[in-house]
């Protein structure tokens, strides 16, 4: 056969080569992902079981300190007879002690062989205790490390408590995964020494802090990956097999329909398009409607509020009161004429230019709408409201809005909330922020509490941070929720108007 008549054979068998290469590069991808993911779910597991050990630790410690303290020196028996106990039942507490500091008072221990140098270091480690429970790696026996605090805890304290924990007890588990020969594990003190297990250098390794205050352990998880993993011999079978039947279907196919390939190409994008234009405009509407009744409902339920108060006064004939009910109620109506609004030129390309306004003013005219609901529940809202005057270019309304969500998600957030709302300046800025003692954001959510829907309330929409944070980067400002604070804290920074700088 010449060259000419092998050409067309040579190119369908290069093409089916690197169809089965890629193939069988993918299946590997897709092992090693479902290796590491189950190795990480094991992991996750594991160390959530290892935390909830060392936790209890804590509480044996506890327990038995006060016992301890109850008893005294002279009742070792009562001592004694709870440590068997705990030991009975978490055999991973190899023994208890308590050790004087006088070097030369006895000692109560459960276990006799116990190395001089051990207790040394107990006495050591209690001594020169502050109140906070210590570890450290057991001198003498390898796997084990010692729990320490001074009992009772106090600066009056004479005698040393102290525990003897088996690390390999510590994260033993039944589950058949970690015995595979490519899976290994260890425990590393929080100094980086070992404890136990060992690692494989050339694998997946994940390493993670144990849940417990006291004994902040790091569990460390590891998986071999080798190619027989990666490519097992009945998978890349099957593949090979299902690939080159479909390379084989695919070449027959396209001869038969070279002519029309192009066409139903292009018939197959535009109906995607139709489709993802649909989906976009049904997506949009959604939001639209979503928005639209998480924006009416703050106004037309201060309405319904006022109406039922008016209701209450005329009944009483006090028309004095009933005409400040009325006047908060027309302009809770305009108000909500005005969100309308608003929407209706969202959609247009062409919004209203901002205007100068007051933070202040906008501060104390939501402190004035939500007055009922806060005493209702029981709140109480601070005001630390910098030196006016503190302008902003905005719309009047979004800015309420904003300062509105926030409050309301405080009251939110605990019934007889601690509410604080600030305003300053920094530089440029214009800074307010809304803080409250409630339980505060889920971990969870923190990262991503201005997306839309994303919400930790049972009956919440997940829409007014995400409206809050539009509003604010329109304004050309800023939201955060302030990292590590012992409340609660949303902080909004916003340009200061042009007005105020050339005034």
């Amino acid at each position: 056969m010449s060259h000419q008549n092998r050409l067309p054979f040579i190119r369908p068998f290069l093409i089916w080569a690197c169809v089965i290469t890629l193939a069988l590069t993918a299946l590997a991808i897709f092992e090693r992902q479902r290796l590491v993911g189950e190795l990480t779910t094991k992991s996750s597991i594991l160390h959530r079981l290892a935390s909830q050990r060392a936790d209890q630790h804590d509480a044996h410690l506890t327990s038995l300190s006060a016992i301890f303290v109850a008893g005294g020196p002279e009742r070792q028996d009562l001592i004694l007879d709870v440590a068997a106990t705990i030991m009975r039942f978490y055999p991973r507490i190899a023994s208890v002690s308590v050790v004087p500091f006088d070097p030369s008072a006895p000692s109560i221990r459960t276990s006799a062989d116990f190395a001089r140098a051990d207790e040394t270091v107990m006495r050591e480690m209690a001594s020169g205790s502050t109140g906070a429970l210590q570890i450290r790696k057991m001198p003498s026996t390898q796997g084990h490390y010692l729990m320490v605090k001074r009992s009772p805890n106090t600066d009056a304290a004479r005698h040393g408590l102290a525990l003897v924990i088996d690390a390999v007890a510590l994260i033993e588990t039944d589950d058949p995964f970690w015995q595979r020969p490519s899976v290994s594990r260890r425990l590393v003190m929080p100094n980086g020494t070992e404890l136990t297990g060992t690692l494989d250098p050339g694998g997946a390794v994940l390493s993670k802090t144990l849940g417990s205050a006291s004994q902040p352990l790091i569990l460390e998880t590891s998986l071999a990956i080798r190619v027989s993993g990666l490519l097992p011999i009945g998978k890349s079978l099957s593949v090979v097999a299902l690939v080159s039947a479909l390379f084989l279907l695919s070449v027959l196919g396209l001869r038969q329909r070279a002519r029309t390939a192009d066409a139903e190409s292009r018939a197959r994008l535009s109906a995607q398009e139709t489709r993802l234009a649909h989906a976009s405009r049904v997506n949009a509407m959604g939001e639209m409607a979503s928005g639209m009744a998480h924006e009416l409902a703050q106004p037309l339920t201060a309405i319904l509020s006022q109406a039922q108060a008016g209701l209450h006064l005329a009944r009483r004939g006090d028309t004095e009161q009933l005409a400040d009910v009325l006047g908060d109620t027309v302009s809770q109506a305009q108000r909500a004429s005005d969100i309308l609004d608003r929407l209706r030129r969202w959609s247009k390309p062409n919004r209203a230019p901002s205007v100068a306004c007051s933070l202040n003013e906008a501060v104390l005219s939501v402190e004035r709408l939500l007055e009922l609901e806060v005493r209702t529940v029981g709140a109480t809202v601070t005001l630390a409201l910098g030196p006016d005057p503190i302008a902003i270019d905005a719309d009047p309304v979004e800015l309420e809005q904003v300062i509105f969500n926030l409050v309301r998600n405080a009251l939110d957030a605990s019934r007889g909330a601690q509410i604080t709302i600030r305003t300053q300046t920094s530089g440029q800025l214009a800074v307010l922020e809304v803080a409250d003692d409630g339980p505060g954001v889920p971990q969870d959510l923190k990262s991503r509490i201005f997306e839309p829907f994303v919400t930790g309330k049972p009956e919440g929409t997940g829409l007014g941070l995400a409206l809050c944070q539009r509003l604010v980067e329109e304004m050309g400002g800023d939201i955060e929720l302030l990292p590590d604070t012992t409340e609660t804290t949303f902080r909004v920074s916003l340009p200061l108007s042009d007005a105020r700088e050339k005034s």
